[in-house]
């Protein structure tokens, strides 16, 4: 039993290590654009955000892929020349929202498309008068709830909220959020969201939280001069940098504390994947700092994935994520796209239905294996995921009934495999399967 355990861990160790990232095409006509935002809404659907990396010119273009990256379609946010992306929130492949900047002059914008991106339309409400007025981000919890966080505008942070899919932007009163510091500002894009907290840091080394959807917020101090990216695995675990530094916190952001790290921490940005213990990613760009790195110990370990220039990061589940790159021409280059999985280095929010356990019997299995779900809730829209030890999904099936489901051997070769039960996306349990 030692002896298959060992095997099993090594065969484990080298699913994530090897682990590679498969470049597809951005397909932006200009060359040298890359990705400063992604929103994946499913395995199929993620938007994704471009910029100059020569900072010449202001760039409207936006990608979208309705087939998992296949093929990506960019187009342009019309009507907005002259402006540059902070961030994008995607509900479907037909709706999204993006905030947007005047580099040269000041002021924001929140636009919104219904039809996949071929018409965008500027939310007035919203307003980030110029000069001081800049959209550091929007995100959307749902069709209707988001939240859009500016700088600093007559007075006081300028946060909106809506209710509507941001066709009646309000913005939040002053008594609401603390007084920012004498020239604080929100970085672009740094932000994190579970359930209905929200954290965001700030170039004075401070997170503002708020745990109501963005109506009420309270702040704290980092220890850290500047914060460029915070992210959260859960309510209450998280780590932040300044692109070199981490601290981290385990009360939801109201403490902070040094994170001493071992390995190559890149420093442009920075996730969590979902579905896992403590597992984050981390992405560079620039001379020497090309690379990304994974960690699956809360930020105190990193392993290095490559060398390759990497920008902004984002993983929907333990095996499937992307990331930016930087394009040669509309058919080379641009994304990435995980051909891994992260599955075995942890399992996190197994509170996603109460007292929840799997069992897989038998296992080693030789024709089929029965897999239960012991919840105190019925299993609903669960999925199966079956993945060789390369990261290769060999078998799925969402076929349940009274929380077990069947996996048939078929064609599966002698060996191990793992496991990953999803529910709306996200892991709820993973595990280890032999067939014999």
């Amino acid at each position: 039993m030692k002896n298959y355990i060992i095997l099993a861990s090594t065969f484990l160790f080298a699913v994530i290590a090897k682990a590679q990232w498969v470049t597809q095409a951005s397909s932006f006509a200009n060359s040298s654009y890359g990705i400063n935002s992604i929103s994946i809404v499913d395995a199929n659907v993620v938007w994704a955000t471009a910029y100059d990396t020569a900072y010449n010119t202001p760039v409207r273009k936006f990608t979208r892929t309705i087939n998992g990256g296949t093929t990506w379609s960019a187009k342009n946010v019309n009507g907005a020349n002259g402006w540059d992306f902070t961030s994008i929130s995607a509900y479907n492949k037909d709706t999204a929202w993006v905030s947007m900047v005047d580099n040269n002059n000041g002021g924001g914008k929140i636009y919104r498309t219904n039809d996949g991106g071929n018409n965008w339309t500027a939310q007035t409400t919203a307003l980030f008068t110029s000069p001081d007025g800049w959209a550091d981000f929007v995100h959307f919890f749902n069709q209707n709830n988001g939240v859009c966080v500016g700088d600093s505008n007559t007075g006081y942070w300028e946060i909106y909220t809506t209710t509507n899919g941001g066709t009646t932007w309000t913005r939040i009163p002053a008594n609401n959020v603390p007084a920012n510091l004498s020239g604080e500002t929100a970085n672009d894009n740094a932000f994190s969201v579970k359930g209905n907290k929200v954290w965001f840091g700030t170039g004075a080394g401070r997170v503002y939280k708020s745990v109501d959807k963005g109506n009420t917020w309270t702040v704290s101090n980092t220890g850290l001069t500047d914060v460029t990216r915070v992210a959260f695995k859960d309510a209450n675990n998280g780590i932040a940098t300044d692109g070199g530094l981490l601290v981290k916190t385990s009360d939801g952001g109201t403490t902070w504390t040094p994170l001493f790290y071992t390995g190559n921490f890149f420093d442009y940005d920075l996730c969590y994947v979902p579905g896992t213990n403590g597992t984050y990613v981390s992405t560079g760009w620039g001379p020497g700092s090309d690379g990304s790195s994974y960690s699956t110990d809360d930020g105190a370990t990193w392993v290095t994935l490559d060398g390759v220039g990497h920008h902004a990061v984002s993983f929907l589940n333990a095996s499937t994520g992307w990331s930016g790159g930087v394009n040669t021409s509309s058919t080379v280059g641009g994304m990435f796209k995980w051909n891994g999985s992260f599955v075995g280095a942890g399992l996190a929010n197994k509170g996603d239905l109460s007292s929840l356990f799997v069992d897989v019997y038998p296992n080693p299995f030789v024709n089929q294996a029965i897999l239960t779900v012991h919840s105190e809730e019925n299993a609903k829209d669960m999925t199966i995921e079956l993945t060789d030890i390369m990261g290769n999904i060999v078998y799925k099936t969402h076929q349940f009934d009274n929380n077990s489901a069947v996996i048939q051997r078929g064609n599966l070769a002698n060996g191990i495999y793992f496991y990953q039960v999803y529910q709306a996306n996200k892991v709820i349990a993973c595990g280890r399967l032999m067939a014999q």
